[in-house]
């Protein structure tokens, strides 16, 4: 059954306490009318990566595997069925990667900072 969902475990809580605390869409940059994923799909792949840390994945396969895998955590990044989870040749360009990796490791210090506070 695709429509439910099973009953939050610790990691799922600490993942919901994360994203309440670290509102990662208002730390993403915004231009409208440029090249790239929309703002609401760069939303759901930063919240994949807040998992990451939270989840403590070693690799960004292992999270695609778990996202595919754990129906829970699928949605709580934004993804509503498997099938929608991007695969890992999901790729960004140039400048703009350098950026995506500068900001997901602050993400990923953050997390770990905050994990610190609730925990």
């Amino acid at each position: 059954d695709d429509t439910t969902c099973s009953p939050l475990s610790g990691h799922h809580k600490q993942l919901v306490s994360v994203l309440g605390m670290v509102r990662i869409e208002a730390l993403l940059p915004c231009w409208p009318g440029l090249p790239g994923r929309p703002p609401s799909e760069r939303a759901i792949l930063a919240r994949a990566f807040v998992a990451k840390a939270v989840f403590n994945f070693p690799t960004t396969s292992l999270l695609i595997e778990m996202l595919s895998a754990d129906k829970t955590l699928r949605r709580l990044c934004g993804w509503q069925r498997a099938g929608e989870v991007p695969s890992e040749s999901v790729r960004v360009r140039g400048p703009e990667k350098v950026m995506c990796h500068l900001m997901f490791g602050v993400i990923s210090f953050t997390v770990l900072q905050l994990l610190r506070l609730v925990t």
